[in-house]
């Protein structure tokens, strides 16, 4: 293990440091407090220091309390190398952050006996960081699968609805429009029943590969479910509308080109310019928009897309 011995006294510090690689530890040597402190703030610093409690301008009982002030999920183990022998002193270098401690001249099986329950203390800290990091881990991809739609990876409608809440009140507050626009795939019913359902998931993959190929990496896309989708249109005026429609046909113009399917994708919109001084909520914003693509549903051709 990675050892930091600070030690002003050069024979005292000779003699640790032989001791210590002859155990077969690597040892970082300092000569001073000072010097130990910038040693154990570096990130790859050692897990275990034997500090001298005497050392000229910061002594190793100052040291133990400026590390046990970093934050750390492994901390330092630090053992105190004193020639004080008395409680009163014993006491105030354990209150001071040190975990253990070892009398000058030190004894040889003691300090080894010390420096072993410093490397199982150190090998549990490590061992416990790793598991709450799992652990954190394993959240966060709870978190996604919560929020997230497992057919195509875009959000759902709960992951949805809290993202563009948040936005929502962001607009508010810096008085900036922004578009909302509902998609409802046209004939899956038909797709699923010629087809099949394999075929119709298929359909609904490569729908939501269309509209992130259309949108930004900035607005919110989600599939509320089945073949509903919706787009949150960051920072963007009204009259981009147009843009945005075109951009999305062509797209589905493109795909539907490429002959990845026995039929053509196609969609009907709803596109709603949300006023960012208005006071609707989002799921009446999403109705709006969702009356808004039946308007379009019923004023359009099956095969086309237009206003």
């Amino acid at each position: 293990m990675k050892i930091l011995i600070a030690e002003d006294d050069p024979v005292s510090r000779r003699v640790l440091e032989t001791t210590l690689i002859r155990w077969g530890h690597e040892v970082v040597v300092t000569i001073d407090g000072a010097q130990a402190l910038a040693m154990l703030k570096k990130k790859d610093a050692p897990p275990l220091a034997i500090l001298d409690w005497m050392m000229p301008g910061m002594d190793g009982v100052e040291v133990c309390r400026h590390v046990r002030q970093m934050s750390s999920t492994t901390p330092t183990y630090i053992i105190l190398l004193t020639a004080k022998g008395g409680k009163v002193d014993m006491v105030a270098g354990l209150e001071a952050g040190a975990d253990d401690y070892v009398a000058k001249p030190f004894n040889g099986d003691e300090l080894r006996a010390r420096v072993q329950v410093g490397m199982r203390v150190v090998e549990l800290q490590r061992s416990l960081a790793e598991r709450v990091h799992q652990l954190e881990r394993a959240e966060a991809e709870l978190r996604t699968l919560a929020l997230t739609d497992d057919m195509t990876g875009l959000w759902n409608r709960r992951g949805f609805l809290i993202l563009a809440e948040q936005h929502l009140m962001m607009a508010r507050r810096t008085k900036r429009e922004f578009l909302l626009i509902y998609a409802d795939m046209d004939g899956l019913k038909r797709i699923n029943d010629t087809f099949g359902h394999d075929e119709g998931s298929r359909a609904i993959i490569g729908m939501s590969q269309i509209l992130k190929e259309t949108f930004r990496g900035t607005d919110i896309i989600a599939r509320l479910g089945g073949d509903e989708f919706t787009v949150l249109v960051r920072d963007i005026p009204l009259a981009t509308r147009v843009d945005i429609k075109n951009r999305l046909q062509e797209n589905l113009q493109i795909y539907n080109t490429e002959g990845r399917h026995a039929h053509n994708l196609l969609v009907s919109l709803g596109i709603i310019w949300v006023d960012p001084v208005g006071t609707n909520t989002v799921e009446e914003l999403i109705t709006k928009a969702d009356q808004a693509m039946y308007e379009h549903k019923r004023s359009k051709h099956a095969d086309t897309i237009r206003e």
